[in-house]
């Protein structure tokens, strides 16, 4: 039994009946001056983010506590990992990192970087950018947080009420009008609802707008129960890194790893590399020698060795 795991969970057992509302908004509203001026939450994913974390602070503090590690946070904003965890018994070390990701769909959230597959993941006795070097840590953990952002939320049951039960891409299409409200996303989010009817389509344009979050707005502590909390429905996990990993890289041109992006994998921890025999060597072999193509580029190879993980066993195929 994994006692860190277990425990860890436990003590979030009922954090977010105490974070949400009953009707599963979150308690935070927004940022308050010392005139009791209130300003709503952007939906910056690293504003949310940010707060998410300072909320699950104190959690992981009793925790630590209770449980007799040390706990060491990291000295840099950008080094790994978020905390440290060291037994003050047996000095184990155990990683953990703090992610936060919102729902596209009921199946699928945005996808999340699982750290570097360069620097100290690859000379794991270094200490740059590292709390502790890499292989001294017994175990590396991420606690991500699940939501889901109100604007879609409340857009879908709208809809619902129009008699329009949206499919996962009619979410995607909704997802990506938030996103980027234009003209030419509605009309993309209109051809995937197959609407035809001029004034039913002016009709959902203008019941979808009225799902916006105003952010510029700004409320006094009396109207605090009436501000729209910006997201809802939370849910975590706590998974070992190369249980939730895929084979590709995270966003961007980053050199780090790629997470899953299926709810069910992350909250069962049962994504790519756990479906082979020693998945979580596979997991370091494979991500310590990719290459991108930069990378390759730089020691003089016209492509990299492998793009995914048919390729790696392909190119190890050949290697042997």
């Amino acid at each position: 039994m994994d006692s860190f795991k277990t425990s860890l969970e436990g003590c979030f057992k009922d954090f977010f009946s105490i974070v949400t509302t009953p009707d599963g908004n979150w308690t935070v509203k927004g940022f308050i001056d010392v005139y009791k001026n209130i300003y709503t939450i952007s939906l910056d994913t690293k504003v949310v983010s940010k707060i998410i974390e300072l909320m699950i602070f104190p959690v992981i503090v009793k925790f630590a506590r209770d449980n007799d590690y040390e706990m060491i946070l990291t000295s840099h904003q950008n080094h790994y990992p978020d905390i440290s965890f060291v037994s003050k018994k047996t000095k184990e070390k155990i990683a953990l990192d703090l992610k936060s990701t919102y729902r596209i769909n009921s199946e699928k959230v945005n996808g999340m970087t699982l750290g570097a597959f360069t620097g100290y993941f690859r000379n794991r006795k270094s200490n740059k950018n590292i709390t502790f070097p890499y292989s001294e840590y017994s175990k590396h953990y991420v606690l991500g947080v699940l939501y889901t952002k109100t604007d879609m939320h409340n857009a879908e049951q709208k809809l619902t009420a129009e008699d329009i039960k949206l499919t996962n891409a009619q979410r995607d299409a909704l997802a990506d009008f938030f996103a980027s409200p234009s003209d030419q996303t509605f009309a993309g989010l209109v051809t995937v609802l197959r609407l035809s009817d001029k004034k039913k389509i002016a009709r959902i344009r203008k019941l979808i707008d009225s799902c916006f979050i105003d952010e510029k707005k700004k409320f006094n502590i009396d109207q605090l129960q009436s501000i729209l909390s910006v997201v809802r429905d939370f849910d975590f996990f706590l998974q070992e890194k190369w249980k939730i990993a895929i084979d590709r890289p995270g966003s961007g041109n980053t050199k780090n790893i790629g997470s899953t992006t299926s709810i069910r994998e992350l909250k069962n921890g049962t994504a790519l590399f756990t479906r082979y025999k020693n998945g979580k060597e596979l997991f370091d072999n494979f991500w310590m020698n990719y290459l991108t193509k930069d990378m390759a580029k730089a020691i003089d190879l016209d492509e990299s060795h492998y793009s995914n993980l048919k390729t790696f066993f392909e190119y190890k195929g050949k290697k042997q």
